[in-house]
């Protein structure tokens, strides 16, 4: 088969439900969007799944499933995904943990799990707690985007069958939880009582540290916190690049992203003004989707996070603002593509409903455009009028399978 491109861009947590401030809408049917409602309507559209029917997926497990993964047979918690994109080379023993800089009062109540999305010194405040010997383990701490970190526990009998110490998502006011063992072995209660041990002395360190000084001096939270969730072990997977011998590039702002990316075999590209947040250079990240076509890649990945903040911060004139700004980069991308060899596809990785402030497990939009795409004849792209769309029912990996298969780069099943 001859082989085609295909860029794709994930809005993060992009749909939605329906929002009373919206007059009944999704922010998705309310936002200005005369190219992506045009590339649907010469497209395939569709609400799916992006992992099963009925199951809530994660940011890492959404993605592996964009990616055209089985998330049963290569995820081992979110962890060692931030330790891989924090550039810490984990060992088989170790155990990884997603983290947050927060903000607690003295009895350990959550005010702010991010500490306002922290930016600066975010470095300077994790090589504070980097090193640490507790017991016989060893942590190491390493900075993300914004308020995010990686943390890691080195020892000999270590177990990632813990608990989160993170209350979860819009529950401040909550204090910091524990964490237990969730199994009834040694290694689970000594990976508990050190994790525990860590998170007091950071609690110590951080509460005095020069950074959180100057930002209480400035009326700001400080980040004198550390919560974690999503512990897991180093697993090793196949990278889908080398699996169907495509070249893939990933753009994004959000290091976990890229350390996804890196994971499944994608190079991977930034700018210091994609800031995975609002104030993201959208054209810059089309311009260069567009130079890496030009350069040789097969299939580039764009990746906007804001669409996600938007919905866990419940504000979802937000959220129509930057599916406008999507909409300007599928406008960059439609005037300067070769379209006869390449497709256009936008995905999300998971709903995040501005009401709920949290992922869920309704199906996400979904287009697939190219010049030799069935026409589903959808007039305008949203969550209400795409649910009859041809590619209603898919999965994610799906829908990954199927850009691969226009592409040129599956093997036919049987002679």
């Amino acid at each position: 088969m001859r082989k085609k491109k295909c860029i794709m861009v994930i809005g993060d947590g992009l749909g939605d439900r329906p929002v009373e401030l919206l007059q009944g809408k999704t922010p998705l049917e309310v936002a200005k969007k005369p190219v992506i409602n045009m590339l649907s309507l010469n497209g395939m559209t569709g609400l799916v799944h992006p992992y099963k029917p009925g199951i809530r997926v994660g940011t890492d497990v959404g993605h592996l499933c964009i990616f055209g993964y089985e998330p049963e047979k290569v995820y081992s918690g979110r962890g060692p995904i931030e330790a891989f994109s924090a550039g810490i080379e984990l060992k088989a023993d170790d155990v990884a943990f997603r983290a947050n800089f927060a903000t607690v009062s003295e009895d350990l109540t959550v005010i702010d799990r991010r500490t306002g999305r922290i930016r600066e010194g975010t470095r300077l405040l994790a090589e504070s707690l980097n090193g640490i010997e507790i017991d016989d383990c060893k942590i190491f701490v390493k900075e993300l985007t914004e308020h995010r970190a990686a943390v890691v526990i080195r020892g000999e009998g270590l177990s990632d069958m813990v608990t989160d110490t993170d209350p979860g998502t819009a529950h401040e006011g909550e204090k910091v939880k524990r964490p237990l063992p969730t199994e009834n072995t040694l290694e689970a209660e000594k990976t508990a009582r050190v994790l525990w041990k860590f998170l007091m002395r950071a609690h110590e360190i951080l509460k005095i540290h020069p950074v959180n000084v100057e930002r209480q001096k400035n009326g700001l939270f400080p980040a004198n916190f550390i919560i974690t969730r999503g512990a897991g072990k180093l697993k090793k997977i196949e990278k889908i690049t080398d699996i169907f011998k495509v070249k893939a590039a990933c753009i994004a702002g959000d290091e976990t992203i890229l350390g996804i990316g890196k994971m499944c075999g994608f190079d991977v590209f930034t700018s210091n003004k994609f800031t995975g947040s609002f104030d993201t250079d959208y054209k810059g990240k089309a311009l260069m989707a567009l130079q890496k076509i030009n350069e040789g890649y097969d299939f580039v990945v764009v990746h906007v996070k804001a669409t996600d903040l938007a919905g866990h911060d419940n504000i979802p004139f937000k959220k129509v603002e930057v599916i406008e700004n999507i909409e300007t980069i599928f406008s960059l991308l439609y005037s300067n593509i070769d379209r006869l060899n390449t497709y256009l596809c936008l995905t999300a990785d998971h709903t995040t409903p501005c009401s709920v402030r949290d992922h869920t497990c309704d199906p996400v939009p979904v287009f697939i455009w190219g010049s030799d795409v069935r026409k589903d004849g959808i007039q305008e792209f949203g969550e209400e009028y795409i649910k009859s769309g041809s590619l209603s029912g898919y999965t994610a990996k799906d829908v990954f399978y199927t850009l691969m298969d226009f592409m040129g780069y599956t093997e036919k099943y049987g002679a």
